[in-house]
């Protein structure tokens, strides 16, 4: 029995030095100076080979973003057009509290090491290369979110088709379950776009971690200079 207990906590401790030595590894990969390609590249890399441990640690955060979302979406569609430029509102706060609630998990976690400090002046000197990552981040959001959305803009188009119908003296409508079925879609269409949304957060920490490491390098090299 002695010996059985002596070789399960030998197991643990080869287990924890592992994730020790991962975790490191993990963080000497990530803290390197990178150009705008290769921050986008390894960002994305990072969140699919990462994808089961921060799916297991953020689907919380994702499921609320999807009710969020389906509300948004619902508003419009399934009681009243004038509901739409609240319904905008509504996405965009979703999308800010996912994106913060997620970054606060990262950290937490330990998904991301932290990435060092950059002053405002060194942020402004490297702005170009959060333009540039932005505009590709966002670009690859937007065909990802039109696709996910896709089931999502089928049902729009019908349930206003409907009312349009029922306007217009159309008596029959759409069956009632298409309501719940919206709903429904609504749903998995928002979970799905959370991890579309969540993709862009470590493209733009390895242009912060860049940044940091620029400046760092810096202040090194002038007080070598000195």
């Amino acid at each position: 029995m002695n010996f059985a207990v002596l070789i399960m906590n030998y197991l643990v401790s080869l287990h924890r030095k592992s994730s020790q030595t991962m975790e490191k590894d993990n963080e000497n990969t990530l803290l390197k100076i990178r150009s705008s390609r290769a921050c986008i590249r390894d960002g994305y890399m990072w969140f699919s080979d990462k994808f089961r441990r921060i799916f297991r640690h953020t689907w919380p955060i994702a499921l609320l973003f999807a009710v969020l979302t389906a509300t948004a979406s619902a508003l419009p569609v399934l009681i009243s057009p004038l509901f739409l430029w609240p319904a905008l509102a509504l996405e965009l706060l979703a999308v800010i509290i996912l994106l913060v609630l997620t970054r606060r998990v990262f950290r937490k976690k330990q998904l991301l090491p932290p990435a060092g400090s950059a002053s405002f002046g060194a942020k402004i000197r490297q702005a170009g290369q959060f333009i540039l990552v932005g505009i590709v981040c966002l670009l690859v959001v937007a065909v990802l979110t039109l696709l996910t959305s896709l089931p999502t803009l089928i049902m729009m188009a019908a349930n206003w088709e409907s009312q349009m119908g029922v306007l217009n003296g159309d008596p029959a409508g759409m069956p009632d379950y298409v309501l719940w079925l919206s709903i429904v879609v609504f749903l998995i269409a928002g979970f799905l776009k959370a991890y579309v949304w969540m993709t862009i957060i470590c493209p733009f920490y390895l242009v912060r971690v860049t940044v940091a490491l620029k400046e760092k390098e810096k202040k090194e090299f002038n007080i070598e200079k000195l």
